[in-house]
């Protein structure tokens, strides 16, 4: 009978931790890894496209922006309306804003290069259509 009950408390208790670690999964929203190249003289490259859980902020972490220069990055709908403002990003920047999307809106970023910007630009991060 105690072994019973030992076997019935480690399910219980496994069972209690699959919930927990789902919900902080489902909570911290969809993270997507992108690596693009933008083109010169504002050019611009789009991420693939993600479903947003949740009217609110997106996200974007910037590992690399390539040749030292900045880019613009804002968030748009499967039609290329924009539905934030943009911001700025380089090596490192990890920044959330507001957008205008509503949860179940499909969405994508866009990243565009500088009006004067002469040269291709790699840009490499993760971005959410919501700021998990």
């Amino acid at each position: 009978m105690k072994k019973n009950v030992m076997s019935l408390l480690a399910v219980v208790l496994i069972c209690f931790l699959a919930v927990i670690i789902t919900g902080k999964a489902l909570a911290a929203g969809t993270w997507s890894y992108y690596n693009l190249t933008v083109p010169p003289f504002g050019g611009t490259a789009n991420t693939n496209n993600l479903q947003k859980l949740y009217t609110g902020q997106c996200a974007v972490n910037s590992t690399s922006v390539g040749a030292n220069y900045d880019l613009w990055a804002y968030l748009e709908l499967v039609d290329n309306t924009v539905v934030s403002t943009k911001q700025l990003i380089n090596d490192g920047t990890s920044i959330s804003f507001d957008n205008w999307a509503s949860a179940g809106q499909t969405v994508h970023m866009t990243f565009q290069s500088g009006q004067t910007d002469p040269v291709y630009i790699q840009a490499i991060g993760y971005w959410s259509p919501d700021n998990p």
